[in-house]
């Protein structure tokens, strides 16, 4: 007799599912590790373009007049001045002069801790600040798991 019998079909049916399921499965976990490095990357970047934007602003200060949980510049122009620096539901802000508080963050990314210290040298009579930032992809209002990265450098204006 020729064709296939029941037990033949049900056999190459099941190692079918079998290899399918393991294919998706490789595929699913492909394509959720390129998800993820895309998401750090996004985290990675945005959190260096936003420590350089602060940084560029304590260079172009007069002084640092306060530094804690808010960064306060004086600044130069009357415009800008002062230019402070904070942390809102999970956003980075700036104001300057008596413009309203903007974000310098994308919504893709959660900023989790925001902290400054200014450090006063006293020979010669300078301020610098030092500024520490925890962020990470934002999941709903909250950092998604494993993608938390943390940066801190310090600044000083350039007077």
């Amino acid at each position: 007799m020729k064709g296939f019998s029941l037990i033949e079909l049900i056999v190459y049916f099941a190692i079918f599912g079998i290899a399918a399921t393991l294919a998706l499965s490789v595929f699913n976990f492909a394509l959720e590790g390129k998800i993820a490095v895309r998401q750090m990357t996004e985290v990675h970047l945005n959190a260096q373009r936003t420590l350089e934007q602060i940084v560029e602003r304590v260079r172009f200060s007069q002084t640092i007049t306060d530094a804690s949980s808010t960064l306060q510049l004086a600044m130069a122009s009357s415009s800008i001045n002062p230019t402070i620096f904070g942390l809102s539901s999970g956003a980075i802000t700036i104001k300057e002069g008596t413009g309203a508080a903007v974000s310098i963050t994308p919504s893709t990314i959660y900023v989790s801790s925001l902290a400054f210290t200014k450090i006063t040298n006293t020979a010669p009579s300078t301020s610098t600040v030092k500024i520490q930032l925890t962020v990470g992809y934002n999941d709903k209002g909250t950092v998604k798991e494993g993608t938390e990265y943390s940066l801190q450098t310090v600044a000083m204006p350039l007077r």
